[in-house]
C-alpha cells in the first residue's frame, strides 16, 4: 500500500490549476484562496481515483469496520426488505372530512 500511496501522492500536484486575477488586493487574495481550495479538492479526487485504480479502496468517514459481512451473519430466512410504515401505523387518518 505504501508504494501505491507514494506514487499517487507524487503525481497528485499535476492536477493543480493556475489563476490570473486583476483588481483590488482583497479580490486577488480571494481568487488565490479559491484557487488553493479548488486545487486541494482536485488533488484529493486524484489521489482517491489513483488508489482505486491500483486496487485500494477508501472507506467512507464513520464507516463501521467489520471482519464479517452482514449477509454471512444473518440466516437466509431473516433477510427481508424494509418497508415503509402505512398511514394507519403512523396515525394518519384515512379520510379527512371538512366541517360545516
Amino acid at each position: 500500500m505504501e508504494y501505491a500511496q507514494a506514487k499517487c501522492n507524487m503525481l497528485a500536484p499535476s492536477v493543480h490549476q493556475g489563476y490570473i486575477a486583476m483588481g483590488s488586493p482583497s479580490y486577488v487574495a480571494g481568487a488565490a484562496l479559491g484557487n488553493a481550495i479548488d486545487n486541494a479538492i482536485a488533488e484529493q479526487r486524484f489521489i482517491k481515483n489513483c488508489m482505486t485504480l491500483q486496487g485500494w479502496r477508501q472507506d467512507a468517514p464513520g464507516a463501521k469496520k467489520s471482519s464479517t459481512s452482514l449477509a454471512s451473519t444473518q440466516p437466509p430466512h431473516q433477510r427481508t426488505a424494509k418497508r415503509r410504515p402505512t398511514a394507519q401505523e403512523l396515525g394518519i387518518p384515512g379520510q379527512v372530512v371538512a366541517g360545516p
